[in-house]
Parts: C-alpha cells; structure tokens; sequence
C-alpha cells in the first residue's frame, strides 16, 4: 500500500529553471530558424538554421561537441567543438580537436587546433569590419 504510492510533483513557476531567458529571441526565415541572443549560449543539440549573436564582448556561443548546426553562426566569440555546416563570422573564433566546419570563415583572431577538420574559405576582418578578400587569402582549406 505504501509503496504503490507516488508522490505529485508541482511545478510552479518560482521553481522552474530557465533555458533561455528573454535576450533570445526566435524568427523565421526564408533559410530556416533564426536565434538571436545577447548573452552567451551554449548550443549541444541539431539545428536547421542560424545563431546570430551580438558583437559585443560577453556574447560567446559554444557549439557542444555533439551539436550540428544547418546554418551560420555569428557573435562576438564563438568555439566549435562539434559540426557546422554553414558560414562562422566572429571576432575571435576557436575550432577545437573534435571540430568539423563546412563553410566560410569570418575572424579577427583564429586558433584552429590540431586534429580538427575545417572545409572553406578564411577572410580576416580588418579595421573596418569587413571582410578582406583579397585573392590570398581568399581560399584555404584546412585539415589540421
């Protein structure tokens, strides 16, 4: 009798954890889903659209290392541990060991570590913000 009893969880609204607060907002596009975010995100799941975050200095996107994302990734800082396939734009961009990257990259500062797979194109963002393309520096492929 008394093991057959469950006990009823009451979720109230003080209790509840928030996965993403009211600086991530959501919108729909022609190339699929946009988040847009002010603070930092870390991202561990599957996503058929972009990560757009701001350039300012504390917005910092993780991508987990089981994470694959169909679409591009901007922020102030962004670090590939897991699958993008799909553009990264950031002032600083780390691609980790188990990284793999299909697509262009947009960067002021690079660290690409050893064991990583990176398909595309590299722009260095000037002064100015924009990338330079010259002729370079506008194709490489790496496969550290």
């Amino acid at each position: 009798m008394f093991f057959n009893r469950r006990k009823s969880v009451r979720i109230e609204d003080g209790n509840l954890n928030t996965l993403v607060d009211r600086s991530v907002t959501l919108g729909v596009s022609a190339g699929g889903v946009v988040f847009h975010f002010e603070k930092s995100l870390r991202f561990d799941g599957r996503l058929d659209g972009s990560l757009q975050g701001t350039p300012k200095r504390d917005c910092v996107v993780v991508i987990g290392p089981s994470a694959v994302v169909n679409g591009s990734v901007s922020a102030h800082s962004v670090v590939v541990l897991g699958t993008v396939h799909g553009n990264v734009t950031a002032e600083y961009i780390e691609i980790r060991e188990s990284a793999r990257v299909s697509g262009d990259i947009s960067y002021v500062r690079l660290e690409i570590h050893q064991g990583s797979h990176v398909e595309g194109r590299m722009f260095r963002i000037e002064g100015s913000g924009q990338p330079d393309t010259s002729p370079q520096r506008a194709t490489q492929t790496v496969d550290a």
